[in-house]
């Protein structure tokens, strides 16, 4: 593995909102790349975060000024991007409970913003107490995009999350690995992990099948999963595990189906130490596995290519290395001249009120 190139997609150095995470990456038929993330952010708990695009046309060298695709009265969260031909394009994002803001969350807001700027936050916060039910529009949703995402449709609301959104499979079909955490499904189903799919585009979903969960693991330790199909038609799921039992920090659990999706074998552990999985499929078929390191040190971006379905992994590759745990999400695709570029969040430089950027790294095997 050779590094190519680090750069900058979305830094913003001044002002309260100088907080950008949780980025996704895809490319289009002509080579143009998109890269989407939450920015507009005070910090990792913000209610005030906007889904933002920037498209690059030499490749990466270059990036656009960013475009708000998503911005509700709430934090949107994540920014799952899916390319899928002839200028079609998906976001998936979500909103939490707005009385979290209200509630456990206003304190670490407010302490955590700079001095200069926290009396115009706290009156901002004190519109969200006027907020009615139906004003409350937690959950995860879908927009679409026909235009190469110049102009989106209406929110699509989804019953599941996850930061990277759904995945076209080989079959054309549009798979979403997503964990539902938004208390509206039945009692037992609250916090699993589902799989869903989509043939019209990501306008309407159906369930395929309830993942079961690692052994000893509770829906707290299971979070943010990814899911790709192979091409002899398996289907991997992968899992980020928090303070599982079997590693008790970040790691990854997979699970294979034989049957297209409706049923999964129980996931097994891995020696994978980072957090979230994002899966791409390599032109021979092997997964290439992105992730956050361990957020212990070494801090930093890493990949890892597994030839047997995520039962066995070569050599870890480190992407960038950082002198703060806060980073990670990362999403890879490949440039068409076989090279990839991986974007990732973590934070520029060390000097003072430094917050996270966008970020990328061209690289090639």
């Amino acid at each position: 593995m050779k590094i190519i190139k680090h750069g900058v997609i979305h830094r913003v150095t001044e002002g309260p909102f100088r907080y950008q995470a949780w980025p996704t990456v895809c490319i289009d038929e002509k080579g143009v790349l998109y890269a989407a993330c939450s920015g507009h952010r005070l910090g990792h708990i913000c209610p005030f975060g906007k889904d933002l695009l920037f498209t690059s046309t030499d490749g990466g060298e270059t990036w656009s000024a960013p475009s708000v695709i998503a911005d509700t009265w709430f934090d949107d969260r994540d920014a799952g991007l899916t390319y899928l031909g002839d200028g079609k394009m998906l976001l998936e994002y979500f909103h939490n409970d707005v009385n979290n803001y209200l509630g456990v969350w206003k304190d670490q807001i407010i302490n955590e913003t700079d001095p200069r700027y926290r009396e115009m936050i706290e009156g901002a916060l004190k519109a969200y107490e006027h907020f009615t039910p139906e004003m409350n529009s937690k959950g995860s949703f879908i927009k679409i995009s026909e235009d190469y995402g110049k102009t989106w449709g209406e929110p699509i609301k989804i019953p599941v999350s996850s930061p990277h959104g759904p995945v076209k499979t080989i079959s054309g079909r549009l798979l979403m690995a997503g964990k539902e955490f938004f208390s509206e499904a039945p009692e037992e189903d609250r916090g699993e992990m589902f799989l869903y799919e989509s043939f019209d585009e990501g306008k309407s979903w159906e369930k395929l099948a309830k993942i079961e969960r690692p052994d000893g693991c509770s829906t707290s330790n299971i979070h943010e999963p990814h899911v790709i199909e192979l091409p002899d038609g398996k289907i991997i799921f992968a899992i980020r595990g928090d303070n599982d039992p079997v590693f008790e920090k970040f790691s990854m659990f997979f699970a294979e189906s034989l049957d297209g999706g409706r049923t999964f074998s129980k996931p097994w552990a891995t020696e994978l130490h980072g957090a979230p999985p994002h899966l791409y499929l390599l032109p021979d078929g092997a997964v290439l596995i992105s992730f956050g390191s361990r957020r212990d040190k070494p801090f930093g971006i890493r990949a890892v290519i597994s030839r047997d379905g995520c039962k066995t992994f070569e050599d870890e590759m480190i992407l960038t290395e950082s002198y703060s745990s806060d980073l990670g999400y990362p999403a890879t695709t490949m440039l068409p001249d076989g090279t990839f570029i991986t974007v990732y969040y973590q934070r520029y430089g060390k000097e003072d009120g430094n917050k996270t950027s966008i970020m990328y790294t061209k690289w090639e095997l």
